[in-house]
């Protein structure tokens, strides 16, 4: 039998291997076990691949009803979180990687109780913001959301908390007397040029600051999934998620 054309890009059979032992409800943890894990990260994988709405997801993923109710129940558990941080598998932090980006709001994902979250007017239109800190291979390490208005440099100090690499890289907008200090705290280099109204400027590695793209790659790899490049979830914490599961799919499909 022919396999539905929405089906395609399933996930591989190696990607789940990688995938199945990091998962509630897998054989020998706590709990029941689920029988279904495989075809409901499928099914969020094909919401947020596509950007539809839960009610448009095919049947034969499963009840659209259950599986959001699902995906809320793993997010409120920090569930997607604590799978990407198991499938982060020895970052090379020889450079870390800093940068934000903007996602606009689709109109549906105003009118959350309690008031819009994370997200507020910009330009045109109504955006949000992706903050995020990748390895000296590109790949996402740790992400934060905020509203588009929120500078730069006030999500930095969380991006590379904890963390310590040779290098931190990451442009002007980052330049702030408290982030180089919190990076030579951390024993890293910042190779970060200067603001043109600093007085005692910094000399900046040119050819080092070249490697910033990597970053900017990691967010084109990022918004390849419809429910990434615009953001339709209307609490934060929902699209917050989907930006790990995103990356979820990353680091999972790497050899």
């Amino acid at each position: 039998m022919r396999t539905p054309d929405y089906r395609r890009h399933d996930i591989s059979d190696r990607v789940w291997e990688r995938l199945e032992p990091h998962l509630p409800g897998r054989r020998g943890s706590w709990g029941g076990v689920a029988k279904d894990n495989r075809q409901f990260i499928n099914a969020v994988f094909w919401i947020l691949r596509t950007g539809a709405p839960w009610r448009d997801l095919p049947p034969e993923y499963g009840d659209w009803k259950n599986v959001h109710r699902r995906f809320c129940r793993w997010r409120d558990k920090g569930v997607w979180e604590k799978v990407l941080e198991q499938l982060i598998d020895e970052p090379d932090y020889e450079w870390l990687i800093i940068d934000a980006t903007h996602v606009k709001v689709h109109p549906h994902a105003t009118g959350a109780k309690g008031g819009n979250q994370g997200h507020g007017p910009y330009k045109r239109g109504l955006n949000t913001k992706i903050h995020l800190a990748v390895d000296a291979h590109g790949m996402p390490l740790r992400m934060v959301i905020t509203a588009g208005t929120t500078a730069d440099c006030r999500q930095a100090a969380t991006l590379i908390e904890g963390i310590d690499a040779k290098y931190l890289l990451a442009d002007k907008g980052y330049d702030s007397d408290a982030l180089i200090a919190q990076a030579k705290e951390h024993g890293m280099q910042p190779v970060i040029p200067s603001r043109r109204h600093r007085r005692q400027r910094r000399e900046c590695d040119k050819q080092l600051y070249r490697l910033r793209h990597l970053v900017e790659n990691a967010f084109l790899h990022l918004k390849r999934w419809r429910g990434i490049a615009t953001r339709y979830a209307k609490n934060t914490a929902s699209f917050l998620a989907a930006v790990h599961i995103r990356c979820i799919a990353i680091w999972a499909s790497i050899s």
